[in-house]
């Protein structure tokens, strides 16, 4: 993305400055890299190709305002690009959560190309606001909520007027997913799970991807509950670095305390390529839908494992079940963690089922292990939605140690305010005796 900078900046120059001497040999350059850098850096379904929504936000403003500009000053770009452009805001469209926040998988850095209104890290839907206009597209108009500032100082008031003017769209796309991003949205209503199955980024020469390999974030009943930690710092506090981007802070397996991509604290961008996330299989239907990944980055231990994790939506129970596989050799210490987001109050009832709460919204969610036998521990940790904040948080870990063939399933319930939490409870208790008996 500093690359692409450098060449947006002269596509702006050529345009703004016409009367310098070099103007038009800037402009030629920067339309030629700017095209040759969005087949590089810009997936098929439309994701920036390095494993960030936060870096995806990024380089979907330096395209967005750049086409704007040459469009509003009669530089022709390629019906091509437009339609990548158009994916790019598809993309975003369908990872936003119902609350209109952004997961934040990979780094962010919180930067913005025109900040003419400050952006929290996890704020992407006004980007939405100006592809709606763009592209006449009531869905985006749908998932901005509301336009803001930065739509008027950009298209002025005919931007507006138009935004205004689109009608209240209804569709709902329900679950989607990009392959190619590696990332999978299972949606219904309220119910919000998305499933990271990224690599590490840039063709395996990843700098801004985590260890999120098989990684879950999950919203529902307006709120948001597991979710992805963020980034908080880069150089300037190299511990704090490595923990956010560590296997340990994500909602994923942690294997004999190892990370599923080798990383080293001093080196704060650089990333292996070891996970190689898969997916086996992508269904949705109306009552079901379900992932199957895989991931290789326990491979390289001495004693090799593959994680292998299924994803099912009971969209009818409005619940997930979670099955985590292991193949392998020999026995193994496994730390199973779901991240909370950091306004929630979480405890674990008597059952050792976990309980978070949102008292704003009066939502709860409940985790439980339908095969491990022990309770799961809290583990202090932090979250950050925005660089250079942090803010405390919780982890509920289940720790096992087991032979690497073997399974554990986990059942996932949310309950919205109006809900009994006792029938929902009663869900937990269905699903186990199910698995017993089968």
């Amino acid at each position: 993305n500093h690359y692409l900078s450098d060449v947006v900046g002269l596509v702006w120059l050529g345009v703004m400055l016409p009367e310098l001497e070099a103007a038009r040999e800037w402009l030629e350059f920067g339309l030629r890299e700017l095209s040759s850098e969005m087949d590089k850096q810009v997936t098929a379904d439309g994701a920036d190709y390095e494993a960030s929504t936060g870096y995806h936000r990024l380089v979907l403003e330096l395209f967005l305002y750049t086409f704007i500009l040459c469009r509003e000053n009669n530089v022709e770009i390629d019906e091509k690009y437009w339609k990548k452009l158009r994916a790019m805001l598809d993309y975003v469209c369908a990872y936003l959560r119902p609350d209109g926040r952004a997961p934040l998988i990979g780094d962010t850095d919180s930067g913005q190309v025109l900040p003419i209104c400050k952006r929290a890290a996890d704020d992407h839907a006004y980007l939405l606001a100006l592809g709606a206009v763009v592209f006449d597209e009531p869905r985006f108009k749908r998932a901005a909520k509301k336009h803001s500032e930065g739509l008027l100082w950009i298209l002025g008031e005919e931007g507006v007027r138009k935004f205004e003017s689109l009608s209240d769209s209804q569709e709902d796309k329900g679950s989607q997913g990009f392959a190619e991003a590696g990332t999978y949205i299972m949606r219904d209503g309220d119910l919000y799970l998305l499933f990271n199955a990224s690599g590490s980024g840039v063709g395996g020469r990843g700098s801004h991807g985590h260890n999120d390999a098989l990684s879950i974030e999950v919203s529902a009943c307006g709120s948001s509950f597991i979710t992805d930690p963020g980034t908080y710092i880069y150089s300037a506090d190299l511990r704090e670095r490595h923990r956010f981007r560590s296997v340990a802070y994500h909602s994923t397996v942690e294997f004999d305390g190892a990370e599923q991509n080798s990383t080293d604290q001093n080196m704060p961008f650089v990333i292996g390529n070891e996970a190689h996330p898969r997916v086996l299989k992508w269904e949705t239907g109306e009552e079901t839908d379900i992932v199957v990944a895989e991931h290789y980055g326990y491979k390289r231990l001495a004693q090799a494992v593959t994680h292998r994790r299924i994803v099912y939506f009971k969209k009818r129970d409005r619940c997930w079940v979670i099955e985590d596989t292991f193949m392998g050799e020999g026995e193994h210490e496994l730390n199973f963690r779901f991240h909370f987001t950091e306004t929630l109050e979480v405890s674990l009832r008597t059952e050792g089922i976990v309980r978070a709460y949102d008292k704003m919204t009066g939502a709860r969610l409940f985790v439980a292990a339908l095969h491990a036998e022990n309770a799961p521990e809290f583990e202090p940790q932090f979250v950050s939605r925005d660089y250079g904040d942090k803010r405390a948080s919780n982890s509920a870990c289940w720790s096992v140690r087991a032979s690497a063939a073997s399974n554990f399933l986990w059942i996932i319930v949310p309950a919205c305010a109006s809900e009994d939490e006792e029938k929902r409870l009663g869900l937990i208790a269905t699903y186990s005796t199910i698995e017993k008996r089968g």
